[in-house]
């Protein structure tokens, strides 16, 4: 048996439906049996097309105890308990079957751990469990590179807890645990936090667009696409927006907000904009599969206008999905995202200062060179479809299971 498992899978918003999508759909065309496990409140679409089954009830990103001193630590104690509760409610597990873990936090990396120590060593199953999100440490540039401090707990406590965590592990735990992220450095930053093992997967995204050779397009449409929130630069968006559709003819903007009401202040100045310029155009629909397509066909440069340190340590899937549908891309400097699209043979630009200056820079720059970066992105789309996608990381997922 193969089960994806999801604590966050529930509805479109964010990443987690996609990735969901991306690895079941492969899973099932081999023929491999594949149960996918969700939030108990998975939306009634999402669970029909997944064919999921509602399972656990604390959702990854949930917060249930709100005491501004110890809240932190109460809440991972309940969803850890609850987690290792739910999985225990599986029946006929073995060690034959594989189970993948979906972009766990805290709670569910120890849920998992205290469920799969708690079954006789010959019955546990494979656990490959994957980090979707950076481990909550502050990066600082040194002269000897850079350094990482854990932060406030009362701010964030994810990398205590994962410390915490990983010391709960042995030797004999690396008989059936794999953790894993979709990116080499962050699996190496996760490792030195845990002192375990961290492999590096595939990134799962696929096309799902025709790739076409975007180069000559005129106007170029920019595209800033997904779950915006402060830590994807949403504050500094209106401004950039403002900028570029004052000084350029040859662009249109696209935003995609699939959560308008996580950042009020800045979706209402964009409406105020778009009502102003027909060139920007608002979506604040949730993508499903259908839109998401269509969003990124629409889009002929992506701009990523992130926070460097959250995305040091942690993939952007906005980002992945473009360099495989061919988009060229803006990002941030020393990030996941730069590291990919030097592998990829650079079809994008990059900014250095977490600015409206720097980033409406990057932009232009991608613009007075917009058409061979979009060759190079076409480039890229190809080899993408080669080393990255669903099918490699389903290959992995299956040559890990059968490690020794």
């Amino acid at each position: 048996m193969f089960a994806y498992v999801d604590t966050g899978l529930w509805n479109n918003l964010g990443h987690h439906a996609n990735s969901a999508r991306h690895i079941v759909s492969e899973t099932r065309s081999r023929g491999i049996p594949c149960a996918v496990l969700g939030h108990i409140t998975i939306e009634e679409g999402l669970r029909d097309e997944l064919f999921a089954t509602p399972w656990f009830r604390c959702h990854t990103y949930g917060n249930y105890d709100q005491d501004p001193i110890c809240g932190w630590l109460s809440n991972f104690e309940i969803v850890a308990r609850t987690v290792a509760e739910d999985l225990g409610r599986i029946q006929g597990v073995s060690g034959s079957d594989l189970i993948y873990v979906n972009s766990i936090q805290p709670p569910q990396f120890m849920g998992v751990v205290r469920w799969a120590q708690s079954l006789p060593e010959d019955q546990r199953p494979t656990v490959i469990m994957e980090f979707g999100t950076d481990p909550g440490l502050q990066a600082y540039d040194t002269a000897e590179g850079l350094r990482f401090a854990p932060m406030d707990t009362r701010v964030d406590s994810r990398a205590v807890l994962l410390r915490y965590t990983a010391r709960h592990l042995s030797e004999a735990d690396r008989k059936w645990l794999r953790l894993a992220t979709f990116d080499s450095q962050s699996s190496a930053i996760f490792q030195m936090l845990l002192d375990f093992p961290v492999g590096t997967l595939p990134l799962p995204h696929t096309a799902v667009t025709s790739c076409r050779d975007r180069s000559g397009t005129r106007p170029v449409t920019i595209g800033i696409l997904g779950h915006q929130r402060g830590e994807k630069g949403y504050d500094k968006v209106p401004a950039v927006v403002a900028r570029l559709l004052a000084e350029r003819n040859d662009i249109r903007v696209l935003v995609h907000n699939g959560w308008p009401e996580g950042m009020v202040a800045q979706q209402q100045e964009l409406r105020e904009m778009a009502a102003a310029d027909p060139r920007l155009v608002l979506d604040e629909r949730t993508a499903d599969a259908v839109l998401w397509a269509s969003l990124l066909e629409q889009s002929d440069l992506i701009v990523c206008p992130y926070n460097r340190n959250r995305f040091i340590s942690s993939y952007s899937a906005v980002a992945s999905e473009a360099m495989a549908n061919a988009i060229p891309l803006v990002v941030p400097e020393g990030t996941t995202m730069h590291a990919v699209t030097r592998e990829f043979g650079e079809p994008g630009t990059i900014f250095r200062e977490e600015s409206v200056e720097a980033i409406h820079a990057a932009t232009i720059a991608a613009l007075d060179d917009y058409d061979r970066l979009a060759g190079l992105a076409k480039q890229a789309s190809i080899r993408w479809g080669e080393t990255r996608g669903a099918k490699c990381l389903v290959d992995t997922l299956l040559s890990w299971q059968t490690a020794s």
